[in-house]
This record gives structure tokens, sequence and C-alpha cells, in this order.
């Protein structure tokens, strides 16, 4: 039983009488008999809350976006008599942050009330849901009757695939800009022609077919196909840098949706992908390959990936893939430049692997650094810490151009702009015919 506020008022203003019953001695027996009054009614109002009978279930998709708010509902039927008032509260994994916590339900005679609400997992893996609680009001208002629903239920969090998702959706492989992401460049100056299809807004000029303009009476773009089959190895650093929280979720998994997203598209594209894993080694492998399958394969390996608190070996990895990769290809590294004493590790053998390969290397930015540095310190401890993030954020910047001047690429984003930075690039580079 947990008492309405409702019931303290009432309890509050038969004090007044008790008090004053120290004075006038009469009132004593009268007050007792309306404090046993207001208990019985309380017990009459549980009792009533009891007898209310609930049906309550809970609906989840097949599996949840890390970092991102996903919807859950609660369903509860009542087919009993009377209006019934109560509040429901789901049980959450620790790790997720539901909005809002619990709702109010008012459910009619016979009758069904829907809540949605949303929950947004900080990590991924196998979680598990918890009990339904539910308070019923009694029709007095005094007391609520609190209850758990058995509702246990495990739940998948996947990385984030909704950019993937809606790539399937659409059907399109080619017209990614046609999307809504406007930040995405077309496949479309390579060098065969593909097809022809209305002007969408976002196409170059250049891509316009002016004779089928003509004929048509419309704008038409000329799309062009850039060569297919090319190899792409993604390589995900899972070292202790990257258990970094950055914009409410690690590096990592910024990494890994970015990693995914970009290998959906290459599939489509038509090119082998594979994936490397890697710390203070290499962790997991999957050779380039073709198809939805191997997006799969590289779905359920980056799955279950969580960092490693240890150094990261570059040598190890850079050493693996010179044996293995005997095809030329595009390395993506998805990898972080704050240790600059571990990061430097990797300048000489990826210099050397760029005589063989076009390497791609991609870092999110550490937005809790610039934000610090773009703050008035407001005392001597403050000022040291903004000493501190200047000085790693310059050693950065010079680490980034160390990289470079080796032919590798380089691309320092912020976190909510890695996926597109990375197709872009990906597409700019099967564009240019660098492979």
């Amino acid at each position: 039983m947990i008492p309405t506020p409702r019931l303290w008022v009432l309890l509050a203003l038969l004090a007044l009488p008790m008090m004053a019953a120290g004075f006038f001695p009469g009132l004593g027996g009268a007050v007792l008999v309306l404090d046993a009054l207001a208990l019985v009614l309380a017990g009459v109002d549980l009792l009533a809350a009891r007898r209310v009978r609930l049906e309550v279930r809970r609906v989840l998709p097949q599996r949840l976006n890390v970092g991102v708010p996903n919807k859950v509902e609660l369903r509860l039927v009542h087919r009993g008599s009377g209006t019934v008032d109560a509040h429901v509260k789901d049980d959450v994994p620790e790790s997720f942050t539901a909005t809002p916590e619990e709702a109010p339900l008012s459910l009619p005679p016979d009758s069904e009330a829907r809540w949605v609400y949303r929950v947004t997992p900080a990590k991924r893996g196998r979680f598990e849901f918890g009990d339904v609680h539910v308070r019923v009001r009694g029709p007095l208002g005094l007391v609520f009757h609190e209850r758990a629903y058995p509702s246990a239920t495990s739940i998948s969090v996947y990385p984030d695939l909704r950019g993937a998702s809606r790539l399937l959706l659409s059907g399109a492989a080619l017209d990614l800009v046609n999307l809504g992401l406007r930040k995405l460049r077309r496949d479309g100056r390579g060098s065969e022609f593909a097809r022809l299809r209305d002007y969408a807004q976002g196409d170059s000029v250049r891509d316009v077919d002016w004779k089928a303009t003509a004929r048509r009476g419309r704008p038409v773009t000329r799309v062009l196909e850039s060569e297919r089959s090319q190899s792409i190895l993604i390589c995900v650093d899972a070292g202790r840098s990257m258990a970094a929280h950055v914009d409410g979720l690690t590096k990592l998994d910024h990494a890994v949706n970015a990693a995914l997203f970009l290998a959906f598209v290459a599939v489509r594209n038509g090119d082998r992908v594979g994936l490397a894993v890697f710390a203070d080694g290499v962790k997991a492998y999957l050779p380039p390959a073709a198809g939805r399958g191997q997006y799969r394969k590289m779905v359920d390996a980056l799955y279950s990936t969580t960092p490693s608190l240890t150094y990261v070996d570059y040598l190890a990895l850079f050493k693996e893939l010179n044996v293995r990769l005997t095809r030329r290809s595009l390395l993506c590294v998805f990898t972080d430049f704050l240790d600059e004493e571990q990061a430097s590790t990797m300048v000489a053998p990826l210099h050397r692997l760029a005589r063989r390969h076009v390497p791609l290397c991609l870092s999110v930015k550490d937005t809790a650094l610039q934000k610090l540095l773009r703050t008035p310190p407001p005392g001597p401890e403050e000022a040291f810490q903004q000493a501190v993030a200047s000085e790693l954020l310059t050693d950065r910047e010079v680490l980034k151009a160390r990289v470079s001047q080796g032919g590798v690429q380089m691309m320092d984003v912020q976190p909510d702009e890695l996926s597109l930075a990375a197709v872009n690039r990906y597409l700019d580079i099967k564009a240019r015919g660098v492979l």
C-alpha cells in the first residue's frame, strides 16, 4: 500500500483536532474515532484497488540500436467495470535511459491503453528487461496498490544500422543523395554509363544530359558507374583510447556505426569488403568478400566488440595486412590520435603500406576538449585543465600532419559526421579512380 497525497492531507487535517485535544480533553475520543475511520477507508480503498484485474504486455522491436532513442510500447487491458487510474513504469536495463520514466494512465471500463516511451541504450550487447510495475489507485483516491507483472525479456542492442536500413528499404544502390543525406556524394563520376534519371537537388551540372533533357522537356541526369568489385578493408581500433565517451557513446561505438554504414554502401556498390578488429593484436579478421552475407558477418563480428584496456599494436596489424592483402585495397582505419606516444607507432608502417594500398585514417574529434577550450576558466584548476587540453590537441594536429605526409589520407571529424564523411571519401576515391 502506498498512500496518495489525498490521504496525507486527510491525516494532516486530523492532526489539528488531536493537538486541540490537549486543551479540550473531551475531543480525544472523537479524534480517535475519526483516525480509525480514516484507516478503515484506506483499507477499503486498498481492497478495491487490489480487486482490479489488468493484463500487461510489452512490445519490443526485434533489436535496439545503440545511442539512439528506440520505441517501446506497453499495453494495459482492463476488462472490468469502472474507470481505473494507474501509474505504469517499466524495469529497463541499468545502462538504458528511459524517456519518460513513468506515465499516468486512465482506463475506462473494458478498454485497452497503450503507453509508448523511448529507451536509449549506452552499450551494445545482450540485455534484460525486467517486470512492468503498475500502481493502481483506489476509487477513493486514498492509496495506491503496487503490483509487478512478470515480463522478463532479452533484447539485443546492435550498432546504429538506421542509415543502412534506410538504404535497403529504399531499394537504391546509387542514388544516395535522394535519400535526404545531403552530405553524401553520388557514385556518379565514373567512366561507364549506367542509366538516365530525373534531375535531383544536389546533382552536378556536369552530370546533366542536355540531349535527353531537350527530348523529355525536363532536366535529366546521366548516371555513370565507377569500377566495381574493388577491395575495401575496414580496420576498427578496439584499444583503450576508443573507450573514451564522446557525445554519449564511446569512440568505438561511433567507429562501429560508421564502419557498418560504409560497409553497407560498399556492398551495395558491388565492392568486396573485409574487416579487421585490432588492439594489442588482431582480434577478428574477415577477408574481403562481396554480397549481403558478408555484411551480416561484419555485423555479427562487431555486435559484441568492446574496447580492450590495452595499448594498440599497429605494427602487428600492418604486418598481418601486408601478408593477407595481396590485392590493392582501400584501407579504412578507424582509430584515435589522442595518445601521441601510442599513435606515433603507426606512422612508418602505414607509410610503407601506402606504396601498395590506399590508406584512409578516420578519427572522432574529442568534443569535450574542444568545449573546454572555448569556456573561459573560472579558476586556476580549470586554467590548468585548459592548458593540458590545448597541449593534447596540438600534439594531435602534429601527429595528423606526420601521418598524412606519406600519401595517407586523414579525416578528423565530429562524431555525428563520421558515417557520412567516411562514405563521402570512399565514393570520392572510387570516382577519381585511385584504386
